[in-house]
């Protein structure tokens, strides 16, 4: 009796570990991923260069480099620095050099859209700052506030800059103007995105 008990937990035991059998087309996805993945962790910081990943991925198939270049737009943000957005631009182009049916130029075309929608999301702000910091510097009254301390009602003049932070149209601005942004910034992502995924 003991013994069919056991052969009937084992035939279990085999059965759930059949149904947790990764086929061999997910074995070699794993396989690339723990490849590809370091290669991408030292692109990101920036110890390897665009040539360097190129040399590093070549030989790998079509759909692997999609992959990978997916995986570098996906990492970029409008709060990205221009060199870093530079720095992954170039390397989802090197990437797609490799590729059997290459078109750098579509892809360098969306990734200069991209820098563009951020480059001018950053001169709004910088124009906005600029101007509001004028009327402040103008304007000593536009830096008192009114703070409680205890029953106390206390005047404190702040700093331009802290007079910026508080400056309700300041807060609206920036608020409108990344919600504008963001929107156009992503729309590009997503277009290259579905690009780059075509087969």
């Amino acid at each position: 009796m003991g013994d069919k008990i056991k052969t009937a937990i084992e035939i279990a035991m085999e059965k759930a570990e059949s149904i947790g059998e990764l086929s061999e087309e997910e074995k070699k996805k794993i396989e690339i991923d723990k490849k590809v993945s370091p290669i991408l962790a030292k692109f990101f910081k920036g110890k390897f260069s665009p040539e360097k990943l190129y040399s590093s991925l070549k030989g790998l198939d079509g759909q692997v480099l999609k992959d990978t270049q997916i995986k570098i737009l996906e990492s970029i943000t409008i709060g990205s620095e221009d060199e870093e957005m530079e720095h992954k631009k170039n390397g989802i182009i090197a990437v797609e050099s490799l590729k059997e049916d290459k078109n750098m130029g579509i892809i360098e075309q969306y990734m200069n859209e991209l820098l563009n929608i951020k480059k001018n999301f950053s001169n709004d702000k910088e124009n906005a700052y600029n101007s509001l910091k004028m009327q402040i510097e103008q304007n000593p009254q536009a830096r008192i506030r009114e703070i409680k301390q205890g029953q106390k009602k206390v005047r404190v003049e702040l700093t331009v800059e802290e007079a910026i932070e508080q400056n309700s149209q300041w807060k609206e601005f920036l608020q409108e103007t990344e919600k504008k942004y963001l929107s156009e910034f992503n729309v590009f992502i997503g277009n290259l995105k579905e690009y780059l995924s075509a087969d």
